[in-house]
This record gives C-alpha cells, sequence and structure tokens, in this order.
C-alpha cells in the first residue's frame, strides 16, 4: 500500500518520538510522489532546520548525493565521499543523514561500497534512498531498508 506523502512523513515522524526509528528506509514512487519532500521533512525535524534549508544542501550535518557525472550515475567516489562524512563526529547532538536521490543509478562499484554502510551504518545516523525504479536496486540493498512507497502527492508538504 502507497502512502500519501503527508500521512509518511508523519509516521515517520511518530517512529522517531517513539524511539523506533530505522536506521536505512528505501523511499519509493513515481515522479512527483514527494520523495524529497518526505526525505527532507524527516531530516529538518531530525536535526532542527527547514526543509528548505535541506533541499538547499545548507542544513548540518545533512549531506544528499546524486547522480553527478556526465552519465547520469552514481559513482563509488560520491559514495565513499558520503561514508567519510557519515564516519565524522556530529555537532550538537544532531543526526547525520544521507539523501541519497536517484539511489537507482549507483552503479554496481557504488552499491557494493554503499553496502557495507547499509550493513554498519555510523551510530546515529539515518539513510534514506530515494527512487523512482526500486526494481533497479540490488536485493542486497532494498533487503537492509525499510521500505516506504509513495502515491503521487495531491498536495505540497511545505
Amino acid at each position: 500500500m502507497a502512502f500519501p506523502p503527508d500521512r509518511a512523513l508523519d509516521y515517520l515522524r511518530r517512529a522517531h518520538q517513539q524511539q523506533r526509528l530505522a536506521h536505512a528506509y528505501l523511499i519509493t514512487g513515481p515522479a512527483g510522489s514527494g520523495k524529497s519532500a518526505v526525505a527532507a521533512g524527516i531530516a529538518a525535524t531530525l536535526n532542527e532546520t527547514t526543509p528548505e534549508q535541506v533541499l538547499a544542501a545548507r542544513a548540518a550535518d545533512v549531506f544528499i548525493t546524486e547522480p553527478a557525472s556526465k552519465s547520469r550515475r552514481i559513482v563509488i567516489d560520491q559514495i565513499r565521499n558520503l561514508e567519510r562524512a557519515l564516519q565524522l563526529r556530529n555537532a550538537g547532538g544532531r543526526r547525520k543523514i544521507a539523501i541519497i536521490r536517484d539511489a537507482d543509478r549507483m552503479q554496481p562499484q557504488a552499491a557494493n561500497a554503499f553496502l557495507k554502510t547499509l550493513e554498519e551504518p555510523p551510530e546515529n545516523s539515518l539513510l534514506l534512498l530515494l527512487t523512482s525504479l526500486p526494481e533497479a536496486l540490488p536485493d542486497t540493498i532494498v533487503s537492509r531498508c525499510l521500505n516506504l512507497p509513495l502515491q503521487v502527492a495531491s498536495q505540497k508538504l511545505f
């Protein structure tokens, strides 16, 4: 069952309040379903910032990785840089939050490198993988994340 984005964000916030937030979520849905808005919303809640700052990559301890090469792929160097950032000490009790947009665009080497982070996540971290094509991700990655499917948004979250 797919959730509207506002209900998905409420679910994540409740999980946080109950200290039951998983270490990794696979947020799936078609284009326009609000995947980035949900990820920015929970990151803003956890680190006491705004979703706009998260989406603009100006929020402390929130790291966004997305396809950047000419081939529109996420390469292993991007994943290694993300892993290094997640290992650094966080400031003021905030969580280290990784948002990987278009996670299905990870090259096989990048996906394999990220698998270790999923298996042994850094302390006080949250990994959010966003994709429209979860079937394009390796099963080993999908199996280590809680799936949060979204339906197309009827309204904006913020």
